[in-house]
């Protein structure tokens, strides 16, 4: 068992983590248990958004109105990839998966208003899930319901998994590395 102190590098990256971490946090419990719906990231996914839009415009109507939600989903899954493989940053991705899963949940809240199209939608025009769901036949209230309540656990759940991995970087080394040989082992 090591008993080195971590490096000053290290330990001065432990308080900025932890203060990042600390709206992180919120963010979780109260998106994931529904007591909010809104997040200041959901601007920037509005942005990748209609980028998948226009991405897949050319692809028929179908891909047109999934490439919203694609688009705000594969940019912040191509980060965790990014920050892994390419920057060497474990914790930034670690940030990215909770932002993957951000934004399952707004997707989610988009879902919702499938039926009742409640929702304002950039310059108009038609509203993304009732189109893919009318197309496929899951309009119905249940359907809409089950599908979305699928998607905002699958983003609770990326949620949790993403602020458990950033608040690993927070532990001392002798900690992570019982972790990490922890799940080794397994």
């Amino acid at each position: 068992m090591s008993t080195s102190a971590p490096s000053p590098r290290v330990a001065a990256a432990v308080l900025p983590r932890a203060l990042l971490l600390l709206p992180v946090a919120w963010w979780t419990l109260t998106l994931a248990t529904g007591m909010s719906s809104w997040c200041f990231l959901d601007l920037v996914n509005l942005a990748f958004h209609e980028a998948g839009h226009l991405l897949l415009s050319f692809a028929g109507t179908t891909l047109h109105y999934l490439g919203g939600t694609l688009g705000q989903l594969l940019v912040p899954a191509y980060l965790v990839f990014r920050f892994l493989k390419q920057e060497d940053n474990p914790f930034a991705a670690a940030l990215c998966t909770w932002w993957v899963g951000e934004s399952f949940i707004n997707i989610a809240h988009y879902m919702v208003d499938a039926r009742s199209l409640n929702l304002p939608l950039v310059g108009g025009g038609d509203h993304d899930w009732n189109e893919l769901f009318y197309r496929f036949g899951l309009l119905g209230e249940s359907s809409v319901q089950s599908v979305a309540a699928l998607t905002h656990l699958l983003g609770a759940l990326l949620m949790l998994v993403g602020l458990g991995w950033s608040l690993y970087f927070l532990l001392p080394p002798d900690p992570q590395d019982r972790i990490r040989r922890a799940l080794s082992r397994r």
